[in-house]
């Protein structure tokens, strides 16, 4: 069993570096309110591809990020789980409802649950096992590639000692297409000023400091007297650590996945570190933004603006760079630089959940339970339930070849800034719920189900005067394919092991919790500081009083638990 489990783990992750890194959701789509109780009537012209029913069976859905639409499903989205024989009513997600379903014994039909609330539901008897249902599920087992390690981790590690699956989780590549993923994690010029300013180059991440000076005289503001910056800042991100400085780990290789225990994390040597090591990218990458400050070239409202706010002057051209992390600005005119220090990261490993979606025992429709859930991982559902119906009219068609694609309509609606004129009753925006396989994975037509990364779409992005500009400079019609021919690296974000890591404690919550009311407070004083003994004497002050919290013995359990949880992901490839 574990060298066939190997090699689906093995085929699993050479899919996944076909594709390349991190998962993450289109900023632009628009959230499930739309396509709740007030859309229109139904249509005979969207059809998924599969047969409808005459019969149909109600199920409540409690999923998580699905808390942007109430109620039973209507619209397009709902006349497509129509046409499949169902009828879905959706119970907003949060925290507090979980907890109260959860003591009351009354779950929704279909619920999401995380590892230790699942691991309670299943030894109390209130969800069931979904074994005897698996093989009827014709999404589940034509990936059979996908699930199966996850059933076998599902069943040995995450079943309370029953061997026996109480979930479903999103598997496959958590990953962005690799022309997308490349471009995400780079410095993305406002090529217009870039150009202007005379392409100034630069080989590290310092000198990039007189670049942007030069781009800031060249264009001091927009037209419509919006100040230029560098960076635009923003502080409601800051979770579990100073949210801004992933825009420069991204560049240079490092993970921000650990730093709510002090760890700093290189995604190429998949090793970790103190955040407060001689040389650490963590100190580098503050001292970097204060300079960057010293010099005019960061947004004075960054302590006080959002992440919405900040985007609204990038988009409006005010922002010089669209920096690292940070995907989808192309379509603004943001396009990579290459410097030597930069550090290409993709992920390419599939995890394996630890948490997912469930069937309550008090469900009265199984089977109807089952197709819903089979859905979200069929391929054809996956479309449209992501990119929305197929047509002409619509955001994407297929070719002749069976290959999806975006439109001639919406590549002009994008260039004219305009929205489809698509009726109600076939509208299907963005739905934000997990789906049951990742985005990164590549279906059987081709490409992904999230029509961003259709490689027609990103040929789009790619279009404009000011890309063909970009090519002009490089020689080449996006940065990977300047990567490949120079066969320069590209990091391997691989993070699958993270499933074995052990489930924070309340002690450890809490002293997560005091470190980050030091550490992002005096990051953002560090940025902005007077002088370069102020900037030091924070940082100093900030180490003591970390390190007087334990900080040390954190960094450790977590490095000796990263450790533990590979040992135990690498057992399962032998």
């Amino acid at each position: 069993m574990k060298k066939r489990l190997a090699g689906l783990f093995m085929a699993a992750a050479m899919c996944a570096g076909l594709l390349g890194g991190c998962g993450t959701q289109n900023d632009g789509n628009q959230d499930a309110s739309q396509n709740t109780a007030t859309d229109g009537a139904n249509s005979e012209g969207a059809d998924s591809g599969q047969t409808g029913s005459d019969e149909v069976a109600s199920i409540t859905f409690f999923g998580t990020n699905a808390n942007s639409g109430s109620g039973v499903l209507t619209g397009g989205l709902g006349k497509f789980f129509e046409d499949k024989g169902l009828s879905v009513e959706v119970v907003p997600y949060s925290a507090e409802k979980l907890q109260a379903q959860l003591a009351s014994g009354d779950l929704a039909d279909v619920i999401w649950l995380p590892q230790q609330e699942m691991l309670t539901a299943a030894e109390g008897g209130l969800i069931i096992p979904l074994d005897d249902y698996l093989a009827q599920m014709q999404g589940i087992t034509k990936h059979a590639d996908l699930f199966d390690p996850f059933f076998e981790y599902a069943r040995e590690y995450n079943s309370n000692g029953t061997g026996k699956v109480y979930y479903l989780g999103k598997v496959g590549p958590s990953s962005l297409n690799v022309v997308a993923d490349t471009e995400r994690f780079a410095m993305k010029m406002n090529w217009a000023i870039y150009a202007e300013a005379g392409y100034p180059e630069f080989s590290t991440l310092e000198d990039s400091v007189e670049a942007f000076k030069t781009m800031q005289e060249t264009r001091p503001q927009t037209e419509d007297g919006i100040p230029t910056y560098a960076m635009n800042l923003f502080s409601d991100f800051d979770t579990d650590h100073f949210w801004n400085i992933n825009s420069v780990y991204c560049l240079l290789g490092k993970a921000d996945t650990y730093l709510g225990w002090g760890v700093e994390y290189d995604v190429r040597t998949q090793t970790g570190t103190s955040m407060f090591a001689d040389g650490s990218t963590y100190y580098r990458a503050l001292k970097y933004m204060y300079n960057l400050n010293q010099a005019g070239l960061i947004d004075p409202d960054s302590l006080s603006q959002t992440r919405s706010t900040a985007y609204e002057k990038i988009h409006s051209g005010a922002a010089l760079a669209g920096w690292a992390g940070v995907p989808g600005l192309e379509s603004d005119g943001y396009y990579p630089v290459v410097f030597d220090e930069f550090i290409p990261t993709y992920t390419t490993a599939s995890s394996l959940p630890s948490g997912g979606y469930c069937i309550s025992a008090k469900c009265e429709n199984v089977e109807a339970a089952v197709k819903f859930l089979d859905l979200l991982a069929d391929e054809e559902a996956l479309l449209t339930l992501w990119s929305g119906y197929a047509g002409d009219e619509m955001r994407w068609n297929y070719d002749e070849s069976g290959m999806p694609v975006i439109t001639e309509a919406f590549a002009q609606s994008m260039a004219d800034g305009t929205e489809l004129n698509i009726p109600a009753d076939q509208s299907i925006e963005f739905w934000n719920i997990t789906y049951l396989i990742d985005s990164g994975y590549i279906l059987d037509v081709g490409t992904s189900y999230n029509y961003t990364y259709f490689p027609s779409y990103y040929d789009y992005l790619y279009s404009s005067d000011l890309a063909k500009d970009w090519t002009n400079l490089y020689g080449y019609a996006y940065l990977r394919e300047m990567l490949e021919d120079k066969n320069w690296t590209v990091a391997e974000q691989t993070e699958g092991f993270s499933t074995f890591l052990t489930p924070d404690d309340d002690a450890m919550i809490m002293t997560k919790a005091a470190l980050k009311d030091i550490i992002v407070p005096a990051s953002w004083r560090m940025v902005f500081a007077t002088s370069e003994s102020e900037f030091d004497s924070i940082w100093e002050e900030m180490k003591t009083q970390c390190e007087s919290l334990g900080i040390d013995d954190v960094i450790q359990y977590k490095l000796e638990d990263i450790a533990n949880a590979r040992a135990i992901w690498a057992s399962l490839n032998k």
